[in-house]
């Protein structure tokens, strides 16, 4: 299989989400504004975030940083170990805004392939040059500079195509898995709660 190398600013566009001011953060809204909490670091993807309360913000935002399903985004702050690189999709339109620590990032069109490129931002290639760059600080920092500073090598757009679709297929039955484990003790609760009320 051919590979091609490129810088990633080749084939991508990458930018910085708008800084919220925090007196407009709230309990309850419409928009909800994305944070490091939303990048699932064990596998990767979008969770949705728990630790906070104030995930809302009511303040006036552009129209840019208000994202669609199955943008792709990936953080610019490390603050646990190896989040730098971890990719997710945002999963429905008009309700999450792009805030300052997460990079939105866009393919050219016809050059990189959108599923390919989800799991190419992610790869360990990128991972390691994200890592050596980033800015040596507690919690360490990248920029969408560094992000489409980095080298990676690509096949052409058709194998690409192929290739994201398959991992994202494989992506969603494991998905689609994990939901059935997560409800199968409640699943196996209800059946005891059946069999005793039969037996009484």
């Amino acid at each position: 299989m051919k590979m091609t190398k490129y810088k990633l600013s080749e084939l991508v566009e990458v930018t910085r989400g708008a800084s919220l001011s925090g007196q407009f953060y709230a309990e309850e809204g419409k928009l909800v504004r994305l944070t490091l909490g939303n990048f699932n670091i064990n596998g990767g993807g979008f969770k949705e975030n728990t630790s906070k309360t104030d995930l809302y913000f009511t303040g006036t935002v552009r129209d840019e940083f208000i994202l669609n399903e199955g943008d792709i985004i990936t953080p610019l702050t490390e603050q646990s170990l190896g989040l730098l690189g971890t990719t997710a999709r945002i999963p429905e339109s008009g309700k999450y805004i792009q805030s300052q620590d997460v990079a939105l990032v866009r393919c050219k069109k016809g050059l990189l392939d959108p599923n390919f490129c989800y799991y190419l931002i992610s790869s360990s290639i990128v991972r390691q040059q994200l890592s050596a760059a980033a800015q040596q600080t507690k919690i360490r920092h990248t920029s969408p500079e560094k992000i489409k500073d980095c080298t990676v090598w690509v096949p052409d757009f058709d194998v690409q195509k192929n290739i994201g679709r398959i991992l994202t297929d494989i992506d969603n039955k494991i998905a689609i898995n994990r939901r059935i484990n997560d409800n199968l003790p409640m699943l196996d609760r209800s059946s005891r709660g059946a069999r005793v009320r039969r037996a009484a």
